[in-house]
């Protein structure tokens, strides 16, 4: 009601878009113990992917603890045949075998806790990698002893949930057992588990290793993009103008001097400022009219981006100026207020005419004459977001020129826009000591020019996609975690199939079965568990990968070529797991294997 008030006595300054809409306005309050909405919207996908990345290796990990109780259970049935024959309760069985799991939940989950430390640390590193202003920010790398007390608490339930079915089987023992030493007493009842676990850890694995192959090509397009501007011998230097205490009348010479002064530097080849560079991680942005058109409705989206910029801006960045000319040092106080725009912009708000010689301006009707098109430059990926989406219209103006408005706040942040924030160096050169030399530079200009950093523009650009590198590269270390883990589980449930059946692999090479049908006997059982679990995995991979679509750039999300890469590499990691006790059981003496019982 409050806010209505206030819109209410506004009415006679809004303008008329405002004026459309302002009775529809609400304001929206939310808690702020959660943090600031927009981080949560921004790296929520992210944080969700790496958690169910994360549960998916604890499955494969869990899998693997009931694999290997399964596996010691059966081994020693008759053991527990015995026990049950003395007079052994059943439950005081099962209490034991629960007491092994959660021991070895508990030890794993301290364990983890120094594991979590380092973690922390390396995601912090792939989080913040680069310099510049935006990240000199200290963090505290200490995990919440919360978050780690929940995680060793997960760690004990998974031990209980997952050692209840292998101590029951276990458990299970017929005293008629103890009776028996063959080794095939357990039967088949008994080693489907131990397969189903495999088949489950494979499809898993797959998952995995698929979302980290999409995720690591989407990375690479990212990267490799083109940003309409060059960044192979392009260094940014990030500076604050405001502290030497300027006026803003006397900024375009205290940027023309440090220019030139800045391409004096030997290997330098030209320089130029700007309120802010492309992909720098800033944004300013207002609403466009142009003249001889209609006042746009409420509805459309007027908006598009604005930096001021020296002389030689296009040329240092090697983007072209596709019609027209660029901003040069002939854009005076005295001219009229120039403004190369995008062919973003001109498509938006030309329609396809041509642009040069119109008029256009910020924010209302009466200042749409204010700017002059003199040229229009290639699109530049400017923003440093939405990179799934179209460039976004752009204007850039000169340095040297200032607008003149009626409101304050537009006279305001007029002013702010003339103290350029940074200034791109074309090197091709690579000079050493570039950062010590720019500093030199600036200094002997005035003491009061403070260098905040100067990096290459591929390492700025690499800062753009922290987040995506950081979840990529998070991703892999699961998947390749995952994959090991599953190689295990089928080392292990191949290595206890083959001690299972010793007896008749011996009898069989006893009747002539060389080694390598022996060893294809082997393999054929592991990869039949391995090709049921792809069967299942290749549908949950391409499932997975639709569910995280919002996360990829330039690669589909069922792509063949890294679905195809996944399964190869689990294939692989399952030959060489399963490889070994094959080899193993070839290498058997027919004679000892007869006497095993």
């Amino acid at each position: 009601g409050e806010q209505h008030d206030w819109l209410a006595s506004h009415v006679s300054d809004m303008s008329p878009q405002e004026k459309q809409i302002w009775q529809k306005q609400t304001l929206h309050l939310m808690p702020g113990g959660a943090g600031v909405d927009s981080m949560a919207e921004n790296y929520g996908d992210g944080l969700k992917l790496l958690l169910a990345a994360a549960g998916c290796v604890l499955l494969v990990a869990c899998a693997n603890l009931a694999n290997l109780l399964l596996a010691r259970g059966l081994k020693d049935r008759q053991q527990t045949s015995i026990r049950v024959a003395l007079g052994a309760s059943r439950r005081r069985l099962v209490r034991k075998a629960l007491a092994e799991s959660v021991t070895l939940g508990v030890l794993g989950g301290l364990a983890a806790i120094g594991v979590a430390y380092g973690g922390a640390r390396l995601i912090i590193h792939l989080a913040f990698q680069i310099g510049g202003p935006q990240n000199w920010v200290p963090i505290d790398v200490t995990p919440s002893w919360a978050v780690m007390g929940f995680a060793l608490a997960v760690a004990v339930v998974t031990g209980i949930l997952f050692g209840i079915a292998p101590a029951w089987i276990t458990s299970h023992a017929e005293p008629i057992e103890a009776l028996r030493g063959s080794r095939g007493s357990t039967g088949t009842k008994a080693k489907w588990p131990q397969k189903a676990l495999v088949v489950a850890q494979a499809a898993m694995s797959l998952v995995l290793l698929s979302a980290a192959a999409l995720l690591g090509q989407s990375l690479r397009n990212l990267q490799n993009q083109n940003f309409g501007f060059a960044t192979q011998g392009r260094y940014l230097v990030w500076t604050n103008t405001q502290l030497t205490g300027y006026p803003v009348s006397q900024m375009p010479l205290l940027f023309r001097r440090i220019d030139d002064r800045l391409a004096a530097i030997p290997g330098v080849r030209s320089a130029a400022a700007a309120t802010y560079a492309p992909m720098s991680g800033d944004s300013w942005n207002t609403g466009i009219r142009v003249e001889g058109q209609p006042e746009p409705s409420a509805k459309e989206d007027t908006s598009a981006g604005y930096t001021r910029v020296t002389a030689d801006f296009f040329d240092t960045l090697g983007n072209r100026i596709v019609t027209g000319r660029p901003i040069t040092e002939d854009d005076a106080p005295t001219t009229q207020n120039a403004a190369v725009i995008n062919e973003a912009f001109a498509k938006k708000f030309f329609k396809g005419e041509n642009p040069i010689g119109r008029h256009f301006g910020p924010g209302k009707m009466k200042y749409a004459g204010m700017f002059t098109v003199v040229g229009v430059a290639a699109d530049m990926r400017y923003m440093a977001y939405d990179f799934d989406k179209p460039v976004v219209p752009m204007f850039y103006l000169p340095e040297s020129q200032t607008a003149h408005f009626d409101e304050a706040p537009l006279n305001s942040g007029d002013t702010w826009s003339h103290y350029l924030y940074n200034i791109v160096l074309w090197a091709p050169g690579h000079p050493a000591d570039l950062q010590a030399q720019v500093k030199r530079a600036l200094t002997d200009i005035d003491p009061n020019l403070v260098v905040q950093g100067v990096d290459k523009y591929q390492e700025v650009l690499a800062g753009d996609f922290q987040q995506q590198s950081m979840i990529a590269t998070l991703t892999l270390l699961f998947g390749g975690l995952g994959l090991v883990l599953a190689a295990v589980g089928l080392y292990g449930v191949t290595a206890y199939t083959v001690e299972q059946r010793t007896s008749e692999i011996g009898v069989r090479m006893a009747l002539g079965a060389d080694r390598g049908t022996v060893v294809r006997m082997v393999l054929r059982g592991a990869f039949l568990q391995v090709g049921i679990g792809l069967a299942l995995g290749i549908p949950a991979a391409i499932l997975a990968g639709r569910a995280m679509a919002g996360q990829l750039y330039g690669v589909r999300p069922w792509d063949p070529t890294m679905l195809a890469a996944a399964t190869v590499l689990l294939g692989v990691a399952a030959f060489l797991a399963a490889v070994i006790p094959a080899r193993r059981a070839a290498g058997l003496d027919p004679v000892e294997a007869l006497r095993v019982d």
